[in-house]
Protein backbone atom coordinates (compact mmCIF):
# COMPACT_ATOMS: atom_id res chain seq x y z
CA UNK A 1 0.00 0.00 0.00
CA UNK A 2 2.91 2.35 0.68
CA UNK A 3 3.93 2.29 -2.97
CA UNK A 4 0.49 1.87 -4.44
CA UNK A 5 0.65 5.13 -6.38
CA UNK A 6 4.20 4.70 -7.64
CA UNK A 7 3.26 2.80 -10.84
CA UNK A 8 0.91 5.63 -11.74
CA UNK A 9 3.89 7.97 -11.66
CA UNK A 10 6.03 5.82 -13.87
CA UNK A 11 6.84 2.93 -11.61
CA UNK A 12 9.71 2.41 -9.19
CA UNK A 13 13.24 3.24 -10.31
CA UNK A 14 15.04 0.26 -11.76
CA UNK A 15 18.10 -1.31 -10.20
CA UNK A 16 20.43 0.04 -12.91
CA UNK A 17 18.70 3.37 -13.45
CA UNK A 18 20.77 6.54 -13.09
CA UNK A 19 19.19 9.54 -11.34
CA UNK A 20 19.77 12.18 -13.99
CA UNK A 21 17.93 15.27 -15.18
CA UNK A 22 16.74 18.45 -13.59
CA UNK A 23 14.73 16.68 -10.88
CA UNK A 24 17.93 15.21 -9.46
CA UNK A 25 20.12 18.29 -9.94
CA UNK A 26 20.58 20.36 -6.79
CA UNK A 27 21.71 23.58 -8.44
CA UNK A 28 18.56 24.79 -10.29
CA UNK A 29 16.41 24.24 -7.23
CA UNK A 30 18.93 25.78 -4.86
CA UNK A 31 19.31 28.86 -7.08
CA UNK A 32 15.53 29.23 -7.30
CA UNK A 33 15.06 28.92 -3.55
CA UNK A 34 18.01 31.24 -2.90
CA UNK A 35 16.57 33.86 -5.27
CA UNK A 36 13.20 33.74 -3.52
CA UNK A 37 14.83 33.93 -0.08
CA UNK A 38 17.01 36.86 -1.09
CA UNK A 39 14.05 38.69 -2.62
CA UNK A 40 12.17 38.42 0.68
CA UNK A 41 15.30 39.59 2.50
CA UNK A 42 15.66 42.58 0.18
CA UNK A 43 12.00 43.59 0.48
CA UNK A 44 12.25 43.38 4.24
CA UNK A 45 15.27 45.68 4.24
CA UNK A 46 13.60 48.28 2.03
CA UNK A 47 11.60 49.24 5.13
CA UNK A 48 14.80 50.64 6.63
CA UNK A 49 16.10 52.58 3.63
CA UNK A 50 15.75 56.30 4.40
CA UNK A 51 14.44 58.23 1.38
CA UNK A 52 13.60 61.66 2.86
CA UNK A 53 15.89 63.99 4.77
CA UNK A 54 14.73 64.43 8.34
CA UNK A 55 12.51 61.34 8.33
CA UNK A 56 14.44 58.91 10.50
CA UNK A 57 13.65 55.21 10.69
CA UNK A 58 13.96 52.98 13.74
CA UNK A 59 15.78 50.16 11.96
CA UNK A 60 16.30 48.20 15.18
CA UNK A 61 12.58 48.03 15.94
CA UNK A 62 11.86 46.99 12.35
CA UNK A 63 14.57 44.29 12.43
CA UNK A 64 16.08 45.48 9.16
CA UNK A 65 19.20 47.48 10.03
CA UNK A 66 21.99 47.52 7.43
CA UNK A 67 25.46 49.05 7.48
CA UNK A 68 25.39 49.94 3.78
CA UNK A 69 23.39 53.17 3.72
CA UNK A 70 24.71 54.10 7.15
CA UNK A 71 28.30 53.78 5.97
CA UNK A 72 27.71 55.46 2.60
CA UNK A 73 26.22 58.49 4.30
CA UNK A 74 28.49 58.41 7.33
CA UNK A 75 31.59 58.51 5.15
CA UNK A 76 30.05 61.29 3.01
CA UNK A 77 30.64 59.31 -0.17
CA UNK A 78 27.80 61.07 -2.06
CA UNK A 79 29.56 64.35 -1.21
CA UNK A 80 32.70 63.19 -2.99
CA UNK A 81 34.62 61.76 -0.03
CA UNK A 82 36.50 58.45 -0.09
CA UNK A 83 36.53 55.60 2.46
CA UNK A 84 40.33 55.71 2.22
CA UNK A 85 40.75 59.37 3.19
CA UNK A 86 40.93 59.14 6.99
CA UNK A 87 43.76 58.34 9.36
CA UNK A 88 42.55 54.75 9.29
CA UNK A 89 40.69 52.76 6.67
CA UNK A 90 36.97 52.84 7.35
CA UNK A 91 36.46 49.46 5.68
CA UNK A 92 38.51 46.75 4.01
CA UNK A 93 39.83 47.76 0.56
CA UNK A 94 37.47 45.70 -1.61
CA UNK A 95 34.49 46.82 0.47
CA UNK A 96 35.54 50.44 -0.05
CA UNK A 97 35.71 49.84 -3.79
CA UNK A 98 32.24 48.25 -3.67
CA UNK A 99 30.74 51.26 -1.86
CA UNK A 100 32.40 53.68 -4.27
CA UNK A 101 31.01 51.63 -7.14
CA UNK A 102 27.50 52.01 -5.72
CA UNK A 103 27.92 55.80 -5.59
CA UNK A 104 29.28 55.75 -9.16
CA UNK A 105 26.06 54.04 -10.28
CA UNK A 106 24.10 56.90 -8.72
CA UNK A 107 26.18 59.35 -10.75
CA UNK A 108 25.56 57.32 -13.92
CA UNK A 109 21.78 57.50 -13.49
CA UNK A 110 21.96 61.28 -13.24
CA UNK A 111 21.90 61.96 -9.49
CA UNK A 112 24.28 64.81 -8.57
CA UNK A 113 27.22 63.55 -6.53
CA UNK A 114 29.84 65.83 -5.02
CA UNK A 115 30.34 68.72 -2.59
CA UNK A 116 27.68 70.81 -4.31
CA UNK A 117 24.95 68.15 -4.00
CA UNK A 118 22.11 69.02 -1.64
CA UNK A 119 21.29 66.88 1.38
CA UNK A 120 18.35 65.29 -0.45
CA UNK A 121 20.47 64.60 -3.52
CA UNK A 122 23.11 62.95 -1.36
CA UNK A 123 20.41 60.86 0.30
CA UNK A 124 19.04 59.89 -3.13
CA UNK A 125 22.54 58.86 -4.19
CA UNK A 126 22.85 56.68 -1.08
CA UNK A 127 19.54 54.98 -1.94
CA UNK A 128 20.80 54.13 -5.44
CA UNK A 129 24.09 52.94 -3.95
CA UNK A 130 22.18 50.62 -1.61
CA UNK A 131 20.34 49.15 -4.59
CA UNK A 132 23.52 48.64 -6.62
CA UNK A 133 25.38 47.09 -3.69
CA UNK A 134 22.42 44.82 -2.94
CA UNK A 135 22.51 43.47 -6.50
CA UNK A 136 26.19 42.67 -5.92
CA UNK A 137 25.30 40.90 -2.69
CA UNK A 138 22.71 38.83 -4.56
CA UNK A 139 25.39 37.75 -7.03
CA UNK A 140 27.65 36.91 -4.10
CA UNK A 141 24.89 34.79 -2.61
CA UNK A 142 24.52 32.92 -5.89
CA UNK A 143 28.28 32.31 -5.96
CA UNK A 144 28.08 30.90 -2.44
CA UNK A 145 25.20 28.60 -3.41
CA UNK A 146 26.84 27.34 -6.60
CA UNK A 147 30.29 26.80 -5.09
CA UNK A 148 28.92 25.08 -1.98
CA UNK A 149 27.48 22.47 -4.34
CA UNK A 150 31.06 21.73 -5.34
CA UNK A 151 32.74 21.49 -1.95
CA UNK A 152 29.84 19.78 -0.20
CA UNK A 153 29.57 16.03 0.19
CA UNK A 154 28.32 14.66 -3.13
CA UNK A 155 28.29 11.71 -5.45
CA UNK A 156 30.95 11.80 -8.18
CA UNK A 157 29.96 14.17 -10.95
CA UNK A 158 26.85 15.44 -9.16
CA UNK A 159 26.35 18.73 -7.24
CA UNK A 160 25.81 18.49 -3.51
CA UNK A 161 22.47 19.28 -1.90
CA UNK A 162 24.42 21.32 0.66
CA UNK A 163 23.67 24.15 -1.77
CA UNK A 164 20.02 23.95 -0.76
CA UNK A 165 20.98 24.30 2.90
CA UNK A 166 22.76 27.54 2.01
CA UNK A 167 19.93 28.82 -0.18
CA UNK A 168 17.18 28.15 2.33
CA UNK A 169 19.10 28.98 5.50
CA UNK A 170 17.19 31.18 7.99
CA UNK A 171 20.58 32.59 9.03
CA UNK A 172 21.06 34.15 5.58
CA UNK A 173 17.44 35.28 5.55
CA UNK A 174 18.08 37.07 8.84
CA UNK A 175 21.65 38.41 8.61
CA UNK A 176 22.43 38.44 4.90
CA UNK A 177 22.15 42.22 4.42
CA UNK A 178 23.21 43.49 7.84
CA UNK A 179 26.66 44.23 6.45
CA UNK A 180 28.85 43.23 3.50
CA UNK A 181 30.05 39.84 4.73
CA UNK A 182 28.37 38.08 1.80
CA UNK A 183 31.27 39.35 -0.34
CA UNK A 184 34.14 37.68 1.57
CA UNK A 185 31.98 34.64 2.36
CA UNK A 186 31.28 34.10 -1.36
CA UNK A 187 34.96 34.51 -2.26
CA UNK A 188 35.96 32.09 0.49
CA UNK A 189 33.42 29.52 -0.67
CA UNK A 190 34.71 29.84 -4.24
CA UNK A 191 38.27 29.31 -3.00
CA UNK A 192 37.24 26.19 -1.09
CA UNK A 193 35.51 24.81 -4.19
CA UNK A 194 38.71 25.33 -6.19
CA UNK A 195 40.75 23.74 -3.40
CA UNK A 196 38.50 20.66 -3.40
CA UNK A 197 39.35 20.19 -7.08
CA UNK A 198 43.09 20.44 -6.46
CA UNK A 199 43.50 23.95 -7.88
CA UNK A 200 45.54 25.27 -4.98
CA UNK A 201 47.09 28.30 -6.67
CA UNK A 202 43.74 29.67 -7.91
CA UNK A 203 42.27 29.01 -4.47
CA UNK A 204 45.09 30.99 -2.87
CA UNK A 205 44.44 33.95 -5.17
CA UNK A 206 40.72 33.98 -4.34
CA UNK A 207 41.50 33.67 -0.62
CA UNK A 208 43.78 36.69 -0.95
CA UNK A 209 40.88 38.63 -2.47
CA UNK A 210 38.58 37.45 0.32
CA UNK A 211 41.14 38.58 2.91
CA UNK A 212 41.04 42.01 1.26
CA UNK A 213 37.29 42.17 1.86
CA UNK A 214 37.24 40.96 5.47
CA UNK A 215 39.50 39.74 8.24
CA UNK A 216 38.01 36.28 8.81
CA UNK A 217 39.44 34.91 5.52
CA UNK A 218 42.93 35.70 6.81
CA UNK A 219 42.47 33.04 9.46
CA UNK A 220 40.95 30.66 6.92
CA UNK A 221 43.90 31.11 4.56
CA UNK A 222 46.26 30.34 7.45
CA UNK A 223 44.22 27.26 8.36
CA UNK A 224 44.38 25.90 4.80
CA UNK A 225 48.13 26.57 4.59
CA UNK A 226 48.85 24.98 7.96
CA UNK A 227 46.66 22.00 7.07
CA UNK A 228 48.72 21.31 3.96
CA UNK A 229 51.91 21.65 6.01
CA UNK A 230 50.68 19.21 8.67
CA UNK A 231 49.95 16.68 5.95
CA UNK A 232 53.56 16.99 4.86
CA UNK A 233 52.76 18.70 1.58
CA UNK A 234 55.10 21.69 1.66
CA UNK A 235 54.61 22.45 -2.06
CA UNK A 236 50.81 22.42 -1.61
CA UNK A 237 51.10 24.74 1.39
CA UNK A 238 53.22 27.14 -0.65
CA UNK A 239 50.83 26.96 -3.62
CA UNK A 240 48.00 28.19 -1.38
CA UNK A 241 49.76 30.48 1.08
CA UNK A 242 52.04 32.41 -1.27
CA UNK A 243 49.37 33.37 -3.85
CA UNK A 244 47.07 34.45 -1.02
CA UNK A 245 49.80 36.62 0.49
CA UNK A 246 50.83 38.11 -2.86
CA UNK A 247 47.22 38.85 -3.81
CA UNK A 248 46.61 40.56 -0.46
CA UNK A 249 49.67 42.77 -1.00
CA UNK A 250 48.69 43.57 -4.58
CA UNK A 251 45.23 44.73 -3.52
CA UNK A 252 46.67 46.78 -0.67
CA UNK A 253 49.64 48.09 -2.69
CA UNK A 254 48.12 51.48 -3.66
CA UNK A 255 47.20 52.14 -0.04
CA UNK A 256 50.51 50.83 1.31
CA UNK A 257 52.31 53.16 -1.08
CA UNK A 258 50.28 56.26 -0.23
CA UNK A 259 48.76 55.68 3.21
CA UNK A 260 50.65 52.92 5.06
CA UNK A 261 49.68 54.38 8.42
CA UNK A 262 45.98 54.09 7.60
CA UNK A 263 46.39 50.43 6.64
CA UNK A 264 48.31 49.70 9.83
CA UNK A 265 45.72 51.54 11.93
CA UNK A 266 42.89 49.53 10.37
CA UNK A 267 44.40 46.13 11.09
CA UNK A 268 45.73 47.24 14.47
CA UNK A 269 42.18 48.24 15.33
CA UNK A 270 40.86 44.86 14.19
CA UNK A 271 43.33 43.07 16.47
CA UNK A 272 42.75 45.33 19.47
CA UNK A 273 39.00 45.84 19.25
CA UNK A 274 37.19 46.89 22.37
CA UNK A 275 34.41 44.72 23.73
CA UNK A 276 31.11 45.11 21.91
CA UNK A 277 27.63 43.68 21.63
CA UNK A 278 27.11 39.94 21.72
CA UNK A 279 30.35 38.70 23.26
CA UNK A 280 31.08 37.06 26.59
CA UNK A 281 33.21 40.10 27.40
CA UNK A 282 30.18 42.33 26.91
CA UNK A 283 28.11 40.03 29.08
CA UNK A 284 30.71 40.32 31.84
CA UNK A 285 30.42 44.10 31.57
CA UNK A 286 26.64 43.87 31.92
CA UNK A 287 27.17 41.74 35.02
CA UNK A 288 29.41 44.43 36.51
CA UNK A 289 32.72 42.65 35.79
CA UNK A 290 34.28 44.60 32.90
CA UNK A 291 37.61 43.41 31.51
CA UNK A 292 40.07 46.04 30.31
CA UNK A 293 41.55 45.68 26.82
CA UNK A 294 39.21 42.77 26.06
CA UNK A 295 40.13 42.80 22.37
CA UNK A 296 43.85 42.47 22.99
CA UNK A 297 43.29 39.74 25.58
CA UNK A 298 40.96 37.87 23.24
CA UNK A 299 43.53 38.01 20.42
CA UNK A 300 46.27 36.66 22.70
CA UNK A 301 44.00 33.88 23.93
CA UNK A 302 43.07 32.95 20.37
CA UNK A 303 46.70 32.96 19.22
CA UNK A 304 47.86 30.81 22.15
CA UNK A 305 44.98 28.36 21.66
CA UNK A 306 45.63 27.95 17.93
CA UNK A 307 49.41 27.69 18.30
CA UNK A 308 49.01 25.05 21.00
CA UNK A 309 46.59 23.14 18.79
CA UNK A 310 48.94 23.22 15.79
CA UNK A 311 51.84 22.10 17.99
CA UNK A 312 49.77 19.18 19.30
CA UNK A 313 48.75 18.11 15.80
CA UNK A 314 52.35 18.32 14.61
CA UNK A 315 53.80 16.33 17.52
CA UNK A 316 51.14 13.63 17.27
CA UNK A 317 51.47 13.51 13.45
CA UNK A 318 47.79 14.14 12.84
CA UNK A 319 46.65 14.92 9.31
CA UNK A 320 43.42 16.89 9.80
CA UNK A 321 41.08 17.89 7.01
CA UNK A 322 41.05 21.51 5.93
CA UNK A 323 37.37 21.71 6.81
CA UNK A 324 38.00 20.80 10.44
CA UNK A 325 40.89 23.26 10.78
CA UNK A 326 38.86 26.06 9.23
CA UNK A 327 35.98 25.35 11.61
CA UNK A 328 38.34 25.43 14.61
CA UNK A 329 39.84 28.78 13.58
CA UNK A 330 36.52 30.49 12.81
CA UNK A 331 34.60 29.13 15.80
CA UNK A 332 37.44 29.86 18.22
CA UNK A 333 37.54 33.45 16.93
CA UNK A 334 33.78 33.68 17.34
CA UNK A 335 33.71 32.28 20.88
CA UNK A 336 36.51 34.43 22.36
CA UNK A 337 36.04 37.48 20.12
CA UNK A 338 35.44 40.86 21.79
CA UNK A 339 32.17 41.39 19.90
CA UNK A 340 29.67 39.46 17.84
CA UNK A 341 27.86 41.49 15.16
CA UNK A 342 24.91 39.56 13.67
CA UNK A 343 26.56 39.18 10.24
CA UNK A 344 29.21 36.96 11.82
CA UNK A 345 26.56 34.23 11.79
CA UNK A 346 27.19 33.83 8.06
CA UNK A 347 30.71 32.60 8.82
CA UNK A 348 29.38 30.15 11.39
CA UNK A 349 26.93 28.80 8.82
CA UNK A 350 29.76 28.42 6.30
CA UNK A 351 31.96 26.35 8.62
CA UNK A 352 29.09 24.26 10.00
CA UNK A 353 28.09 23.23 6.48
CA UNK A 354 31.74 22.70 5.60
CA UNK A 355 32.91 20.68 8.60
CA UNK A 356 29.82 19.43 10.46
CA UNK A 357 26.87 19.37 7.99
CA UNK A 358 24.75 17.20 10.26
CA UNK A 359 21.22 17.77 11.47
CA UNK A 360 21.89 18.40 15.22
CA UNK A 361 24.68 20.92 14.56
CA UNK A 362 22.78 22.70 11.79
CA UNK A 363 19.54 22.97 13.76
CA UNK A 364 21.32 24.13 16.91
CA UNK A 365 23.35 26.76 15.05
CA UNK A 366 20.31 28.03 13.15
CA UNK A 367 18.11 28.37 16.24
CA UNK A 368 20.85 29.96 18.34
CA UNK A 369 21.97 32.48 15.72
CA UNK A 370 18.53 33.50 14.49
CA UNK A 371 17.48 33.85 18.12
CA UNK A 372 20.48 36.07 18.78
CA UNK A 373 19.63 38.12 15.67
CA UNK A 374 16.18 38.86 17.09
CA UNK A 375 17.52 39.54 20.57
CA UNK A 376 20.24 42.01 19.54
CA UNK A 377 17.76 44.25 17.74
CA UNK A 378 15.41 44.11 20.70
CA UNK A 379 18.31 45.13 22.91
CA UNK A 380 19.40 48.01 20.68
CA UNK A 381 15.81 49.17 20.21
CA UNK A 382 15.50 49.41 23.98
CA UNK A 383 12.75 46.84 24.42
CA UNK A 384 15.00 44.33 26.19
CA UNK A 385 16.93 46.68 28.48
CA UNK A 386 16.72 47.67 32.11
CA UNK A 387 16.30 51.30 31.04
CA UNK A 388 12.98 50.56 29.37
CA UNK A 389 10.49 47.80 29.84
CA UNK A 390 11.61 44.50 28.39
CA UNK A 391 12.87 41.25 29.90
CA UNK A 392 16.56 42.09 29.57
CA UNK A 393 17.47 38.51 30.51
CA UNK A 394 16.36 37.43 27.04
CA UNK A 395 19.36 39.15 25.47
CA UNK A 396 21.72 37.78 28.10
CA UNK A 397 20.33 34.31 27.49
CA UNK A 398 20.70 34.71 23.73
CA UNK A 399 24.41 35.47 24.16
CA UNK A 400 24.91 32.47 26.44
CA UNK A 401 22.99 30.04 24.21
CA UNK A 402 24.69 31.19 21.02
CA UNK A 403 28.15 31.01 22.59
CA UNK A 404 27.41 27.57 24.07
CA UNK A 405 26.30 26.21 20.69
CA UNK A 406 29.37 27.65 18.95
CA UNK A 407 31.64 26.19 21.67
CA UNK A 408 29.95 22.79 21.31
CA UNK A 409 30.50 22.71 17.54
CA UNK A 410 34.08 23.90 18.14
CA UNK A 411 34.67 20.92 20.43
CA UNK A 412 33.29 18.58 17.77
CA UNK A 413 35.60 20.09 15.18
CA UNK A 414 38.53 19.70 17.58
CA UNK A 415 37.61 16.06 18.04
CA UNK A 416 37.62 15.67 14.26
CA UNK A 417 41.17 17.05 14.05
CA UNK A 418 42.33 14.62 16.75
CA UNK A 419 40.67 11.68 15.04
CA UNK A 420 42.49 12.39 11.77
CA UNK A 421 45.18 9.81 11.12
Amino acid sequence: MTNALVPGLGGPMGQHARPRGIWFDALPWAVAVGTASFLVLFLRHTLCVQTEVGVDINAYARLCYSDVQTMVRGLALPAGASPFDGSTLAVAPLVGVLLLGGVAVARLVGIPVGPTATDQQQLDASVVAVGAVTVTFYLCFLVWIVTSARWGRRAPGRPSWVAMLVAASPIVAASGLVSWDLLPVALTSAALALLSRGRAMEAGIILGLAASAGTMPIGIALAVTVGAWLRGAWPAAARVGLPALVTWFVVHAPLLATRPGAVFAFYHGEVHKERGYGSLWYLLELLGKPVRHAGSLAFVMLAVFLLAGVAYLYVTRRRPRDASLIAVVVLAAVVVGPSFPPQTSLWVLLVVLLARPFRPELIAATVAHVGYYLAIWGWLAGSLTLAQYGPYGVYWGAIIVRTAVDAWILLLALRDTRAAA
